[in-house]
């Protein structure tokens, strides 16, 4: 199988599809379309974020980085984050419930 195939992208928006899920937690493909955004949030699970293609704009307590295909990044629950997509770009969120 692969991710990255699994999920296309829908014109002026997000898409997403739930891989897998239990009780310990939820790993779900989604794929962002050029200048779509998630706003800030917060969430009660670690969550591992992993870029599969393009370039996402990842937004942690204020300071945002640029994550390219390949990055990946780990918070810890009740951390501040948003994100934006400056192209279009596919990530797997796994999300471990504390």
């Amino acid at each position: 199988m692969n991710l990255i195939n699994e999920l296309d992208y829908s014109p002026g928006q997000i898409a997403n599809k739930v891989i897998a899920k239990n009780d310990s937690g939820m790993v779900i493909l989604m794929a962002l379309d050029k200048d779509m955004a998630i706003a800030t949030h917060t969430a009660h699970a670690i969550a591992v974020v992993q870029i599969l293609e393009g370039v996402c704009a990842f937004t942690i307590n204020g300071k945002e980085r640029l994550l390219n295909a390949g990055d990946y990044l780990v918070m810890q629950p009740d951390t501040q984050h948003s994100l934006r997509a400056p192209q279009r770009f596919k990530m797997l969120l796994t999300k471990l419930n504390a």
